[in-house]
């Protein structure tokens, strides 16, 4: 399982953003993007807020699909619109991207549900903790690989450095923050080239 999901640039190091597809009791497809933690061999996880359409299909059905893309306009979507149907495929049972690079079907093991006071966002809404084993993995084009988030951190941070020396001192405190910001969650959940490149992009903020 390990070589098959490193195809796919998966790794047990990193976190990673993509479109998780769930499919109802009436057989209404749904998707979100929702970051992906792999803890190796077959086991996977994730978080979803209460509230969310994926969250009750999940719990419902006990499946899900992480469909790995780097479509920004599927990622647009589904967070502040709906997919349209003619973005799955036909299947009438599962819920999977038409175009997506590779997808792997997940069964649910566990729901765990953790209190505001335990989660890493400040809001009043309890956060589900889902484990789940891999059943499936289909790999339909290997150059696709899945959307890292700590180096996505890392690329904003190098933009904004690019510019750091000719902007105002307002831009730069925001620049600052932004570093913060981009730290903060690298060192939660980055591999070690990424906090090493971090540690790199903060010393050379402190110089200007």
């Amino acid at each position: 399982m390990n070589e098959t999901l490193k195809k796919i640039g998966i790794t047990t190091e990193e976190r990673y953003e993509c479109i998780y597809t769930t499919i109802d009791e009436e057989g209404n497809k749904n998707s979100a993007a929702i970051g992906l933690k792999y803890f190796g061999s077959d086991n996977i996880g994730c978080r979803i807020f209460e509230g969310s359409k994926t969250l009750e299909n999940i719990q419902k059905t006990k499946k899900y699909v992480i469909n790995i893309t780097q479509d920004p306009l599927i990622f647009t979507k589904s967070t502040i619109d709906k997919l349209s149907d003619e973005y799955f495929t036909d299947d009438s049972d599962i819920a999977i991207l038409k175009d997506a690079g590779s997808y792997i079907i997940v069964d649910v093991v566990d729901i765990n549900e953790q209190k505001p006071e335990n989660t890493p966002i400040d809001n009043d809404q309890s956060i589900f903790m889902i484990k789940g084993k891999i059943s499936k993995i289909v790999i339909n084009d290997e150059s696709i690989k899945a959307f890292n988030r700590g180096l996505s951190g890392i690329i904003e941070c190098l933009v904004n450095f690019s510019r750091y020396k000719i902007v105002d001192d307002e831009k730069r405190t925001e620049y600052m923050d932004r570093v913060i910001e981009n730290n903060r969650m690298i060192q939660r959940i980055g591999n070690e080239k990424t906090k090493e490149s971090m540690e790199l992009i903060k010393k050379e903020y402190e110089k200007n």
